[in-house]
């Protein structure tokens, strides 16, 4: 089966085209899912926020008009759902906030990680750097995933979560920096 271009997907779902939807479903399913179970954390919710996203795909695609690619303004939608769900639950616990000088507020490795600093020993770097993103904001975990997992680049991640490039290029730095500080640390080698 020939995969239809971009453009064509486009206007086959503006002209009310399901089977065109049914494939744009299947071509952005598995990461709006993944941004979604990266933002969220809660894999009890995961289907219906992604439901949410489709319906408003659904809702938006005839006011689509190609400024960004159609993947871009998926993830834009999907990133601004999983906010307005952080914020409709509020603030349940603080994140590390790399914004700030000493990242980890004061606390330790072991306070962080669960069963402590022997954590990183007892488990790969892919379980690290799991539990270490659930404890970031949401906003550093969005640029992680769509850097890393996603590969898009720094103007690409800009137009995902609205932020000037500048910005974006701190956020990833910043976020690379304590990760690599945690996972290379001599107190817990």
């Amino acid at each position: 089966m020939v995969e239809t271009s971009e453009k064509e997907l486009i206007k086959r779902c503006q002209r009310g085209d399901q089977k065109a939807f049914a494939e744009l479903v299947d071509r952005y399913k598995v990461w709006v899912f993944t941004i979604i179970d990266r933002m969220i954390y809660d894999e009890s919710q995961t289907e219906d926020l992604a439901q949410e996203v489709f319906i408003r795909i659904f809702k938006g695609i005839a006011d689509f008009r190609g400024k960004a690619k159609l993947s871009t303004w998926i993830y834009r939608i999907t990133y601004n759902i999983c906010l307005t769900e952080i914020a409709r639950k509020g603030r349940e616990k603080e994140w590390i906030s790399l914004d700030e000088e000493n990242p980890l507020g004061g606390q330790s490795l072991g306070e962080i990680l669960p069963g402590g600093e022997d954590f990183i020993r007892d488990h790969d770097i892919k379980d690290t750097v799991e539990v270490l993103l659930k404890e970031l904001s949401p906003r550093y975990r969005m640029v992680i995933t769509l850097y890393y997992l996603r590969e898009m680049s720094y103007q690409e991640i800009g137009e995902v979560m609205d932020l000037p490039l500048g910005t974006v290029k701190a956020q990833l730095h910043r976020a690379k920096k304590f990760m690599r500080r945690v996972l290379l640390s001599e107190d817990i080698r």
